[in-house]
């Protein structure tokens, strides 16, 4: 029975990486939200929480091709700490399931997905944020997933001075995430992930992550990304950056 059971999955399997899949055109919406932590209102600068949410679809149905990189632009105005956080890097993220950094380390939770159609439609993966040790100048922060299936993955992403409009250039490299011989390789669907909702305490004082100009509640600036996939696609998406929890304005 259990031989029959095996000999029945192998089959499965070679037939789905056997079997031609239309890669998709991609189709993003991004959404960047900013919340004050901070509940003093009368300073000029308070402390901020960002969550960043995407999404990417396909256009027919089929396979999506895989992201490659992806860069988010913030515009000017916020500063991040990450020098005054402890670091974690990569690799140590991936040997002790993250267990093993310092405290104060990880900047925030959320959740991503994936395809790899046409073996597996939809894999949900748990994602922790650590600020990783800087690299050529820039800070980084280190993407790590534990998926329902399949390895874990530590993805350092480095934090960039912007130039013009930007303040920061968020730079994401995403390697190749290999599936079946012959079959395609997994392609990045969707991302939800909240940083610096908490702070690190560090002799007696409270460091946040994120710091910005206190404005009025529900104000809103364009923002944009870049979505670049396996085959040379490039995608720009324009997008606002909404600030709330400022105080009410007239």
């Amino acid at each position: 029975m259990f031989k029959l059971l095996g000999m029945t999955v192998v089959a499965a399997l070679a037939i789905a990486a056997a079997v031609p899949s239309v890669l998709a055109k991609p189709v993003e919406q991004v959404s960047f939200t900013a919340k004050y932590t901070s509940k003093n209102r009368s300073k000029a600068t308070g402390t901020l929480s960002l969550r960043t949410q995407f999404t990417i679809k396909d256009d027919v149905g089929g396979q999506l091709a895989p992201a490659t990189r992806i860069l988010l632009r913030f515009p000017k105005g916020a500063s991040t700490n990450g020098k005054g956080f402890p670091t974690c890097d990569a690799q140590k993220i991936l040997d002790t399931i993250g267990k093993g950094c310092p405290k104060g380390s990880a900047l925030g939770t959320g959740t991503a997905s994936a395809s790899a159609q046409p073996i597996v439609a939809n894999v949900n993966a748990d994602v922790t944020l650590f600020n990783g040790k800087p690299s050529g100048g820039a800070q980084t922060i280190v993407v790590f997933a534990v998926p329902e299936l399949g390895p874990n993955l530590a993805l350092p992403s480095q934090l960039k001075k912007g130039s013009g409009p930007y303040g920061y250039v968020l730079d994401n490299a995403i390697p190749s995430i290999q599936t079946l011989p012959g079959a395609p390789n997994a392609a990045l669907t969707g991302f939800d992930a909240t940083v610096g909702a908490k702070p690190f305490k560090k002799g007696g004082k409270r460091i946040h992550y994120i710091t910005g100009p206190l404005v009025c509640n529900g104000t809103f600036f364009l923002l944009d990304g870049e979505f670049s996939y396996e085959g040379g696609i490039t995608n720009t998406v324009y997008e606002r950056f909404t600030l709330n929890g400022g105080p009410r304005c007239p």
